[in-house]
């Protein structure tokens, strides 16, 4: 049975919210929705435009549905048995604007005759140029009208109960979109694909006296872990209308989607919405902000709201929750973008004392975790497509890694050189690079993995070794690198696949859908991997050669551990409340080294 005072610290912290979280996306046509239009597509065949309402109440799926709110018309390519139908654009909870600003998600609000879902909804709030590097993207047109569904399956019919895979898209808890998936090739696999979108930023996690004060529970913060939970109700409520099983819905998501997936499968809330987890380079287990008491290492969270309250509205106006709710969404995501102490991914989600009500890591530990069969792991070269970046910004060399390293882990600085060498040029590079690595994903993961052994289901741990086709495989299994071939989208950051690449996607859509099915990702292509239990240390390298291998730069991974215990009771140094003069200037300089 199973189971991270000077410009280039601070410049760290930003880093941090760029790099370590970002979610790499694929480039998107601009897509705007009609939502009340009562339109086709010239792309599609609309198979229910000549039928009656009554035609809806049978058991074949077609182009309308009734979902939570009303009638929806989405695209179906065809009347071929197992043909692609796609439904987006579909709210599942009221828009969170006016009074609904930071409030927790509203029903949704129903609507009158037959709602367009032949298009994806609106981004987020999000600035419109994310990311660093090859991870530059521009989203345009945000919204704080976002809070929609989108539904891929190739289902015939409402009674098939096929598995129902539920994506959280990743971007640093700040940017991204779930629409920016396709299912095209997943849903072959035979399961339903949910993607959806959840607030960002500090528009979706801010905490704050009076919001706490006009909660039922007196909380606040974590709005955007309950956008996801709300999704995960309308799954609930409406997946076998799409010839999903309700109950079997699996959570995945990449970085700070992975993020999310170890938030819910801690979070009380979520309890009964999904039956397996899976979760990919990222996991929320280190020292967490509190909602209302100043750790060591960050003041509470409500005494940052306060403080961007200030700063969005200015010192001497007035900051007043009805005002702030007032404020143009841009205004707010400028202020969060004035400090790393309103902006490191770390700080934003925290301890609430209801979504969360103790520090991930912890509910983990005492064994209080949704007890689910759980697949976890990291890519095996991370941050290969951001290490010049790092250079940029902390100076190259020994004196540069030196400063990264007192940034990141600087509890432990004079025991680091023993276990990450950096005797010459290639080896600083080299180390630089895993060091970055086993901080930020490995470490977390295993952690995870250990954790489980606290519950009864059995946890499987891998290590992604696949170089995507890009820039002639350069990056070799970096960040996001995994997407490509988990969703069958191989042009990806500009992809140009050949025939091995799409096999070896078809390998792992193979073991992810094989896994949300019975929980258990052997079979055809992959076989041997074992559950990880503390005891075995078991993990499975997912590559052109498959393989059990034990013991993870274990040695490595006490080290972190030793370091992340130190900070939970010393703290480190606090975030600066302003931008120090420069840091823009350097950030800038450096987000695009070596695109």
């Amino acid at each position: 049975m199973a189971k991270k005072d000077n410009i280039f610290d601070l410049a760290l912290q930003l880093l941090k919210v760029f790099a370590v979280g970002a979610c790499c996306s694929l480039f998107l046509g601009a897509c705007s929705l009609g939502k009340y239009q009562q339109t086709g597509s010239d792309d599609y065949m609309d198979l229910d435009q000549d039928a009656s309402r009554a035609d809806l109440e049978l058991d074949l799926l077609g182009a309308e549905i009734n979902v939570t709110g009303g009638l929806i018309r989405g695209l179906v390519s065809d009347t071929k048995t197992n043909s692609l139908k796609q439904y987006h654009g579909i709210p599942f909870a009221a828009p969170p604007i006016g009074k609904l600003r930071w409030a927790p998600p509203a029903p949704v609000i129903p609507w009158q005759g037959s709602l367009d879902a032949t298009k994806h909804g609106d981004y987020c709030m999000q600035p419109e140029t994310t990311g660093i590097g090859i991870y530059i993207r521009q989203r345009s047109n945000p919204s704080e009208d976002c809070l929609t569904i989108n539904v891929w399956t190739r289902a015939d019919s409402v009674d098939e109960r096929s598995p129902v895979m539920f994506w959280i898209h990743g971007g640093a808890l700040q940017g991204g979109a779930g629409f920016e998936r396709s299912g095209e090739a997943l849903t072959k696999k035979g399961v339903v694909l949910v993607t959806f979108n959840y607030r960002l930023g500090r528009l979706g996690f801010f905490s704050h006296p009076e919001l706490s004060a006009e909660n039922a529970n007196g909380v606040s913060g974590n709005q955007g872990f309950r956008d996801q939970i709300a999704a995960l109700h309308w799954v609930q409520e409406n997946i076998t209308k799409f010839g999903g099983n309700p109950n079997n819905v699996t959570i995945f998501g990449e970085s700070a989607g992975a993020y999310s997936v170890s938030a819910l499968q801690a979070s009380p809330l979520a309890k009964g919405l999904f039956h397996r987890a899976i979760g990919q380079s990222g996991g929320m287990f280190w020292p967490m902000s509190h909602r209302t008491i100043d750790k060591p290492y960050a003041p509470s969270d409500e005494k940052i709201g306060l403080m961007l309250a200030r700063a969005i509205v200015g010192e001497t106006s007035n900051a007043s929750l009805d005002v702030l709710r007032t404020i143009p969404a841009e205004q707010i995501i400028a202020a969060a973008e004035s400090s790393p102490a309103f902006s490191t991914n770390e700080f934003i989600p925290t301890v609430d004392g209801e979504v969360l009500r103790d520090e991930v890591s912890r509910i983990f530990s005492s064994g209080e975790q949704i007890d689910v069969p759980t697949m976890i792991g990291n890519n095996a070269n991370e941050h290969a497509a951001v290490i010049d970046l790092f250079a940029c910004i902390n100076g190259d060399g020994i004196d540069g890694f030196n400063r990264y390293k007192t940034g990141l882990l600087g509890e432990v600085f004079d025991e680091i050189g023993s276990l990450y060498p950096s005797d010459s040029e290639q080896t600083i590079l080299q180390s630089w690079e895993e060091f970055s690595n086993d901080v930020n994903f490995t470490y977390p993961m295993r952690l995870w993995a250990r954790a489980m052994s606290n519950v009864s289901s059995d946890v499987y741990l891998y290590w992604f070794n696949y170089y995507p086709p890009v820039l002639d495989r350069q990056y070799k299994a970096f960040h996001g690198g995994d997407l490509p071939y988990v969703f069958g989208q191989l042009d990806m950051f500009g992809g140009n696949p050949v025939g091995a690449d799409f096999a070896d996607a078809d390998k792992i859509m193979s073991a992810w859908t094989r896994f949300a099915s019975s929980g258990n990702p052997n079979g055809k292509n992959i076989d041997g991997w074992e559950a990880f239990t503390p005891s075995n240390e078991s993990y499975f390298i997912l590559g052109p050669e498959n393989a059990l291998a034990r013991n993870l730069r274990t040695e490595r991974m006490g080290l972190i551990e030793k370091a992340w215990d130190i900070r939970r009771v010393q703290g480190t140094a606090s975030l600066p409340t302003v931008m120090p003069t420069g840091i823009k200037d350097l950030m800038r300089k450096c987000k695009g080294a070596n695109p």
